[in-house]
């Protein structure tokens, strides 16, 4: 049960992954559809997540809410530049993402 506490950190780890993997795309101008860049952040955030809590660098009871308000917070921040530099550095995955 103890286990659950991750999955908050599974899913922002994977949204600022993804937010910092478009904005790094945006500045070296380098065309990722947004499957690439969805898989590439989910699978990172998995590791950044999982490899420190399997190697016991990190413990469960080290996982409070300071952390992931500060993964909520960059996710807002990371999200708020990457929809400044939209219109002047734009990405395939600006057409992808606007379909949905």
């Amino acid at each position: 049960m103890h286990w659950l506490v991750v999955v908050p950190f599974y899913f922002f780890s994977a949204i600022v992954t993804f937010l910092v993997l478009a904005l790094v795309c945006r500045l070296v101008r380098l065309p990722v559809g947004a499957n690439g860049l969805a898989i590439t952040a989910v699978v990172l955030a998995v590791a950044v997540v999982a490899v420190p809590l399997a190697t016991h660098w990190v413990t469960l009871a080290q996982l409070t809410a300071r952390p992931l308000l500060a993964l909520t917070a960059a996710s807002f921040l990371l999200a708020a530049l990457d929809t400044l530099l939209q219109p002047l550095l734009p990405l395939p995955v600006d057409r992808e993402l606007a379909d949905f």
